[in-house]
């Protein structure tokens, strides 16, 4: 299954947008830990190093004047999210024995480098790596949702198909075990901030990592600059 040509994006994902993507139980876990999806490990240093990347990224973007402030507990508990979507949508397509199209991750991938290329180094790095595992997990979802409608991927029916995915997938979640460390605010099932299952729902690649409810912009502003970035 193949999607030849995909359009390179005709805009720029602003570094802020980085900012914002971003995802059972509190039982015990081992210190240093995030979260365990079905007994792999997501630790606070992997939460951390992604968190502060996209801080970075953020203060660039404010500079430009193209941010809002964030508390970084808040961007702690996004970051851990977007782990945890990607671990999930991983383990999902190896019990069900999915094969993501490389060019369908290449074209998501795609749409994010206008954003990432003029980060500095360190950051660049960072946001690179999780990215891309990102891009596969949402190509992931597309060859789930292409295999449960039997439709093939085209320019116009992309999301619909992730849609679907999401959907195949939510029903093997129902099995998944996920622990979270409290200190994530977790929901019941597990997911940081009291999310969804998913960080990517509907919209545009970015639009529901930042539609989870977020604090008081008042609050953020009152909170010292090192409870914050952006």
């Amino acid at each position: 299954m193949k999607l030849r040509g995909w359009p390179r994006p005709r805009w720029a994902v602003p570094a802020a947008a980085l900012a914002l993507l971003v995802l059972s139980g509190c039982g015990e876990i081992t210190p240093g830990t995030a979260s365990v999806v079905n007994g792999t490990r997501i630790t606070n240093t992997d939460v951390n190093d992604l968190a502060e990347a996209q801080c970075v990224a953020a203060n660039l973007a404010a500079e430009a004047g193209q941010s809002t402030s964030m508390a970084i507990s808040r961007v702690k508990q996004q970051s851990l999210g977007l782990l945890l979507d990607t671990e999930l949508s991983k383990q999902y397509a190896e019990d069900e024995g999915l094969e993501p199209e490389k060019s369908m991750s290449e074209g998501f991938y795609g749409q994010l480098e206008p954003g990432i290329n003029p980060l500095p180094g360190k950051t660049r790095t960072e946001i690179e790596k999780v990215f891309g595992e990102w891009a596969v997990g949402r190509a992931i979802l597309v060859e789930a949702g292409s295999k449960s409608t039997g439709e093939e991927p085209t320019f116009t029916n992309i999301e619909q198909l992730m849609n679907a995915g999401l959907q195949a997938r939510d029903s093997w979640l129902k099995k998944a075990e996920i622990r979270t460390d409290p200190r994530y605010a977790p929901s019941d099932q597990g997911f940081p901030g009291g999310g969804e299952s998913s960080v990517s729902r509907a919209g545009s690649t970015f639009a529901k990592g930042a539609t989870a409810t977020e604090p008081d912009p008042k609050w953020v502003s009152g909170l010292p600059a090192s409870q914050k970035c952006g």
